[in-house]
C-alpha cells in the first residue's frame, strides 16, 4: 500500500513539473527526424501485453500512400515526448475500454483499440493523421471541451486507477510543442475517437 501510494505520488510530482516547464517554455525538445509509423509499432507492441490482460484487441493500421517510400511518415520531433504521448492515449483507451465494456453480455461487443496513421493533405499542407479509437463508455458533450484540462474528471464517482489526472492535459502540451493539432469526438456507449494532426516533415520546432 505505501509503496503504491509513493509511486502516485512520485508520478503526480513529474507530471507537474513536466507541465510547469511546458508552461514555462523550458521544456527541452530533442529535435530529430524521426519515423512515426516506427514509433507507433513500438508503443503498440509494449502495449500488447497490457491489452492481452484485459481481453481488448489492439491494433495498428497503417495506411501506405500511392507515392510510398521510406520518408512517408517522418516528422521532425522528440521520440521520447511522442512515446510518452501515444503511451498516454492508448493507455488510457484500454483503460475505459475494459472498464466500460467488461460486463456487456452481447457476445458481438469486442473491446477495442484501433489506432491508424495516414498522411492526408489539410489546409493544403501534407500532415500525418493518428486515430485513436476505443470502445469504451463515451463522453458526455457537455464534457468534451474540459478533457484535457488539468485534474478534470469526466465521472468524479469513478474510483482513480492509479493515474495523475493529468494524462491528457500532458498530452496536449506534447501535441502543442510539436505544432500539431488534437481533436475528440465521442458517442455515450460508443466510444472516443482520439485525431491528432501533425505538419510532415517540418523543417523545425520553435
Amino acid at each position: 500500500m505505501v509503496e503504491r501510494l509513493t509511486q502516485r505520488l512520485g508520478n503526480l510530482v513529474n507530471d507537474l513539473l513536466f507541465l510547469a516547464r511546458s508552461d514555462s517554455g523550458m521544456l527541452q525538445i530533442k529535435q530529430q527526424t524521426l519515423p512515426l509509423d516506427a514509433l507507433l509499432i513500438e508503443v503498440i507492441e509494449e502495449q500488447r501485453t497490457v491489452a492481452q490482460q484485459k481481453d481488448i484487441f489492439l491494433s495498428l493500421h497503417i495506411v501506405e500512400p500511392d507515392n510510398s517510400n521510406e520518408d512517408n511518415f517522418s516528422l521532425l520531433g522528440d521520440w521520447d515526448q511522442l512515446a510518452r504521448l501515444f503511451t498516454n492515449l492508448i493507455s488510457n483507451g484500454l483503460e475505459h475500454s475494459f472498464s466500460e465494456n467488461k460486463n456487456i453480455e452481447k457476445e458481438e461487443q469486442v473491446s477495442a483499440v484501433e489506432v491508424e496513421l495516414k498522411k492526408i493533405k489539410r489546409d493544403r499542407l501534407q500532415q500525418l493523421k493518428v486515430k485513436v479509437k476505443d470502445t469504451g463508455k463515451g463522453v458526455p458533450e457537455v464534457a468534451l471541451s474540459h478533457l484535457f484540462d488539468r485534474f478534470y474528471q469526466v465521472d468524479p464517482s469513478r474510483k482513480s486507477t492509479g493515474g495523475s489526472g493529468l494524462g491528457l492535459a500532458i498530452a496536449k502540451a506534447i501535441v502543442d510543442n510539436h505544432h500539431g493539432q488534437i481533436k475528440v469526438e465521442s458517442e455515450l456507449n460508443k466510444g472516443t475517437i482520439l485525431l491528432l494532426f501533425y505538419p510532415s516533415n517540418c523543417d523545425k520546432l520553435m
